[in-house]
């Protein structure tokens, strides 16, 4: 299957203030995501219809949501599609470190990319 993916990056839960998504968005690029979306809502009708509109009409068959836990929000992502790669950016991330700080971005820089990297080699 060649793979088309598409990066998610939810600004919402504080995620948005505490790191500079625009960053992340270059990051994800970098690392081969070939549609790079945020919403302040990922895991609501508004953001699940974002990615579901991305796989319909864009061709993406592979999804990289950089969000909450994958232990939150279950029900919400449960996407059709045959690959689903989650970042836990709030628990890890947002919600444990600093705001605004070099480290804090660089962690979640390392976290997006490796589950991109995880997703290119499912």
């Amino acid at each position: 299957m060649d793979k088309k993916i598409g990066a998610y990056l939810c600004s919402g839960c504080g995620i948005g203030e505490a790191l500079n998504l625009e960053r992340l968005a270059r990051k994800a690029t970098a690392k081969g995501a070939k549609v790079v979306k945020t919403h302040p809502c990922l895991c609501g009708d508004e953001g699940n219809a974002l990615i579901a509109a991305d796989v319909a009409n864009e061709g993406v068959n592979t999804v990289v949501v950089a969000a909450c836990s994958p232990r939150a929000m279950v029900d919400a992502f449960r996407l059709d599609v045959p690959i689903l790669e989650r970042v836990n950016l709030r628990e890890h991330v947002v919600w444990s470190h600093e705001p605004k700080k070099d480290g804090t971005q660089e962690l979640a820089e390392d976290y997006l990319a490796m589950g991109l990297i995880r997703a290119q080699k499912t």
